[in-house]
């Protein structure tokens, strides 16, 4: 299972998509127009609600399933491009958490969403699957030239 490198880039995406559970993607910065104070909100995987949890949770049991598919290669393609395309949902969302503006009610504050930077995990995530589905298709193509062999 270890010994093929698509089972290395699927657990390299695995360390990605649970990392990015933790790790602020970008911050809310309350500012207190009167005070001059201004506070910092994390924004992760794990504090945006289900928006986030449900797809990264389902990309990273769809990895996991990939990873022990090893047998199956055609199975194992199939659960690399479905994981992919749920990381590409999850990238939207957390643009839309990035660009959609945050207001408040009271005039005195105001809100403003910074860049955090741990969206770049979901970005690694999805170019490590690239490299994985890259594996799997170079050894289906082996296995072909094998059978044609024989």
């Amino acid at each position: 299972m270890i010994q093929r490198i698509q089972s290395l880039y699927l657990l390299i995406a695995i360390g990605l998509m649970v990392a990015f559970f933790f790790v602020p993607f970008g911050y809310n910065v309350d500012t207190v127009v009167s005070e001059s104070a201004f506070f910092e909100q994390p924004l992760t995987g794990l504090n945006q609600g289900i928006s986030l949890i449900i797809p990264v949770s389902l990309s990273l049991l769809t990895m996991v399933i990939a990873l022990f598919s090893f047998k199956n290669l055609s199975a194992q393609k199939m659960l690399i491009g479905l994981s992919a395309l749920i990381i590409g949902a999850c990238i939207g969302i957390v643009i839309y958490y990035l660009t959609a503006g945050y207001k408040d009610t009271d005039p005195d504050i105001a809100i403003r969403t910074v860049w955090g930077g741990g969206g770049l995990l979901l970005v690694a995530a999805e170019l490590a699957l690239l490299g994985a589905y890259r594996g799997v298709s170079a050894d289906q193509k082996l296995l072909r030239s094998y059978d044609r062999m024989r």
